[in-house]
């Protein structure tokens, strides 16, 4: 196995790369349905996010709550995934 440059060894590769992003961007998707559905707090959330080693990160910003376009946004995201219940809970949040 060729070795890295010294300094390189926790460089991520492009694909690595991708995957962390795809990751942080479902976490980020999953923990705003969580609060925007009103499943728990951003408080709580950092609270246990924090607690179990994970990112209390969103894809809104949670003290101005979500605008059009982030709701669009996270509903598309669901609808490929098929969670049509979850699609469904964040419509009705907007009501």
């Amino acid at each position: 196995m060729d070795e890295l440059p010294e300094g390189k060894e926790n460089q991520l590769t492009e694909v690595e790369e991708w995957e962390l992003q795809r990751k942080m961007l479902d976490l980020a998707f999953h923990n705003s349905y969580l609060v925007i559905t009103n499943k728990t707090t951003f408080e709580d959330l950092m609270y246990e996010n924090h607690k179990n080693g994970k990112s209390a990160v969103l894809a809104h910003d949670p003290h101005e709550g979500p605008s059009d376009d982030e709701m669009e946004n996270l509903i598309e995201y669901f609808v490929e995934l098929e969670e049509y219940e979850m699609c469904g809970e964040l419509v009705k949040s907007v009501e």
